[in-house]
């Protein structure tokens, strides 16, 4: 008969091995994010890429990778500007499927979002958009579930 302690260390090893698969650089919101803007400030085209959510590579570039390092090579300056000087004020893990980090409202240039969201597939945290249509269900059903709740919104 199994003690308490091991009845209690099992589900422990189960969840750490279930994470052992994935990738270090997309294990939190905050670490994709840094990956990712490391990745536009060395030019690395195929990491920031490998950053992105699949509904966002969908949504925005047809899931061509080639269309996102052609946006980088004409963008990806400022890009790479904007993302640099975010700072992190929040990282908000709704549950174990979204989340969204919330910038410092004195480095986000006007005009932009203080927010990423974040959508959890197979390999990490992966940024993503609030279009994303996975993202926008998933989002949903966190607030049916009482996981989340908009600010101004009364359930």
């Amino acid at each position: 008969m199994l003690s308490t302690r091991r009845l209690l260390a099992v589900p422990v090893v189960a969840l750490l091995l279930g994470c052992a698969g994935d990738d270090p650089r997309f294990s939190t919101p905050a670490t994709t994010f840094r990956t990712y803007r490391n990745a536009l400030a060395s030019g690395d085209a195929a990491t920031s890429w490998s950053c992105l959510s699949t509904g966002y590579r969908r949504l925005e570039y047809d899931e061509d990778p080639k269309l996102w390092a052609v946006h980088l090579q004409g963008d990806g300056h400022d890009e790479s500007r904007l993302t640099r000087r975010l700072e992190i004020s929040q990282e908000t893990l709704i549950n174990d499927r979204v989340a969204f980090l919330q910038f410092d409202p004195s480095t986000v240039e006007p005009g932009h979002a203080p927010f990423f969201y974040f959508l959890y597939e197979p390999e990490g945290w992966k940024i993503t958009t609030h279009l994303d249509s996975l993202f926008r269900v998933e989002l949903e059903s966190a607030i049916d579930h009482g996981e989340f709740r908009l600010p101004g919104l009364r359930r």
